[in-house]
């Protein structure tokens, strides 16, 4: 894996002196373009320049920028830095006095402030489809939830579907097998584990 750093210097005399140094450091993948002859036309992007700069694995149109900088008497220097040795790449480049760079770096996106409220979008860096109501799911596509106070089978982590004696009956619209407080023992004849202590009178 290689990175790659290019930068332009305002006379072919620190750009030689950067490629060599980078060289000298261990970097094997060194390029260094010389800029125009005095007398060229000034701002101009010559095709060749260009070619020697895509040569260097740089992209067209980035080549074309780097070109007109060229023609008017800067020399580029670009490196691929193996992995782990592109700081040491950019720290030698620096230390010859590069011009500004011709290419503007992309913005660094903000940081991304992770909610517990919203933990899939928050996870995926997504956009929220809708805020501040209770039930979003229910917001956006319509269908009503199944509840709208969250109890446990112990309280936290899920919902019951209905605290209905007979929910699943209920919730299929379905008689009941038995209307017996005790349908499973009642229905297989085996005695209760344990019975409600009445209340002495």
């Amino acid at each position: 894996m290689r990175q790659t750093i290019t930068k332009l210097y305002g006379t072919q005399a620190q750009a030689s002196a950067a490629a060599e140094a980078l060289k000298a450091d261990g970097h094997r993948y060194v390029f260094l373009v010389p800029g125009a002859e005095p007398g060229a036309a000034e701002g101009t992007a010559d095709p060749e320049t260009v070619r020697a700069i895509m040569a260097a694995q740089i992209y067209k149109s980035d080549a074309e920028v780097y070109a007109r900088h060229l023609a008017k008497g800067a020399s580029l220097v670009t490196v691929h830095a193996m992995f782990g040795s592109a700081q040491r790449a950019i720290t030698t480049l620096k230390s010859f006095d590069p011009l500004p760079d011709a290419i503007p770096k992309p913005p660094v996106p903000s940081r991304f402030v992770y909610s517990v409220h919203t933990p899939f979008s928050s996870t995926f860096e997504l956009p929220l489809l809708t805020e501040k109501v209770a039930y979003p799911a229910e917001t956006v596509s319509g269908i009503p939830s199944l509840t709208r106070r969250p109890v446990l089978f112990t309280g936290r982590i899920m919902p019951f579907l209905t605290e209905a004696a007979a929910p699943f009956s209920r919730m299929l619209s379905l008689p009941t097998l038995t209307k017996s407080a005790t349908p499973f023992s009642s229905l297989f004849r085996l005695p209760l584990l344990t019975r409600r202590r009445e209340s002495a009178a």
